[in-house]
């Protein structure tokens, strides 16, 4: 490929498109380091350093409960929500804890690439739903169902990422949210939203959430969220909403009592953050800082792709997902692009077979983590690889 032209920063540069990574320059606020500073000067500081209790940080369950039935109208108890180091470790102890060996899941296709790899540690069977861009087709996942019911393996159950998917950047349709609770209520599966992004909207307001649209529907349904997107990632800090008897098996189960509550010292730290009012301040700058971003990266594609190639046009989060031309192949385009220092992730991996013939002409392109001037760049460079492979 000739003429990239490439300005000096970037020539000496690679621009990454492929982290999905918070901003660096949001994660250590002025105030987040004031909210360090009084918690190791308290008068015991040392409480912070100890193992915490089990449901976690008693002041930050507080907080969260109350934010969330204020935001959402739910009616929350305490008892419904509990403190976990991460989505990865919700992830991973409602696996443990609601599959064997065999037993089938389902999770959307495409899907977040290291929840693939937490399920596949469980040894359980994957089935993949596909989607379009309102998300999962209700269709194809009452055939699978159907498909499963007649086999005797129906799915303990389906892990989605309804609100600014993680890699296609499509948000759930509340009318498909209600369809599959239905599905849930006839076949008895557990629903696990991961729902990480939600906080980060930017166009309108995300749908009601499956735990909020499963009120009295008898649905078992896991809610997750996380620190990670909003404040910072090295704080290994979430929560985790589900029934009272939910949550106490959580709360009982084996490495939850061995190593007490998720992160005391993180956690005693953001509940000092959010108690000052931090938190939400901080939401509503990321969600004008992500949203220029996203803006920049939309229009440089429609400026720049050739014709044939598509992109998804997410209303918040991190993610667009570009859809090439059949004869253009993603890892392919990943290959050239690294040559010209510019970083992309390839579509197949976020399937259940990066092997088949899914994802062999998509690309996840994140912006969140590139500085706003690189966003062209990179894609300015990413169009003329694309555009060469597509003569």
């Amino acid at each position: 490929m000739q003429n990239l032209n490439l300005p000096p920063d970037a020539a000496a540069n690679t621009i990454s498109l492929m982290i999905g990574h918070p901003d660096p320059t949001t994660l250590f606020t002025p105030e987040f380091q004031a909210s360090v500073n009084r918690v190791l000067a308290a008068p015991q500081p040392f409480h912070a350093l100890e193992y915490g209790q089990e449901q976690g940080n008693p002041a930050l369950i507080d907080f969260l409960v109350d934010k969330f039935n204020r935001d959402q109208t739910l009616a929350l108890s305490r008892e419904q929500l509990m403190i976990v180091a991460g989505s990865t470790h919700a992830v991973d102890m409602i696996a443990r804890l609601y599959t064997h060996p065999g037993g089938a899941v389902m999770v959307e296709a495409p899907t977040y690439a290291d929840a693939l790899h937490i399920f596949r540690d469980h040894s359980v069977e994957l089935h993949g739903v596909p989607m379009d861009d309102q998300g999962v087709i209700i269709a194809e996942m009452e055939r699978l169902l159907e498909r499963l019911s007649a086999s005797g393996n129906l799915p303990a159950l389906f892990y989605t990422i309804p609100t600014f998917h993680n890699p296609s950047g499509t948000t759930l349709s509340e009318s498909r949210r209600v369809e599959i609770l239905k599905l849930a209520q006839r076949y008895g599966f557990m629903i696990v939203e991961d729902d990480v992004y939600r906080a980060l909207e930017f166009d309108t307001h995300a749908p009601p959430s499956f735990f909020a649209l499963a009120k009295n529907s008898g649905v078992s349904v896991t809610h997750i969220g996380s620190f990670s997107k909003t404040l910072a990632p090295g704080l290994r800090l979430g929560w985790l909403i589900a029934s009272a008897e939910a949550i106490a098996g959580f709360v009982d189960c084996g490495t939850t009592q061995m190593g007490g509550g998720a992160s005391p010292l993180s956690a005693q730290i953001v509940a000092e953050y959010c108690r000052q009012g931090h938190w939400e301040a901080h939401i509503l700058h990321l969600q004008q800082v992500y949203q220029m971003r996203r803006d920049i990266m939309l229009a440089a594609l429609e400026q720049y792709m050739p014709e044939g190639v598509t992109w998804t046009m997410p209303a918040g989060g991190f993610f667009v997902w570009v859809t090439l031309p059949e004869n253009v192949f993603a890892r392919e385009v990943k290959r050239q692009a690294q040559e010209h220092r510019v970083m992309v992730a390839a579509g197949p991996n976020y399937f259940i077979d990066p092997n088949s013939d899914n994802g062999q002409h998509n690309l996840r392109l994140t912006y969140s983590f590139a500085p706003p001037e690189d966003i062209e760049t990179a894609v300015r460079i990413l169009a003329e690889v694309v555009t060469g492979l597509c003569a």
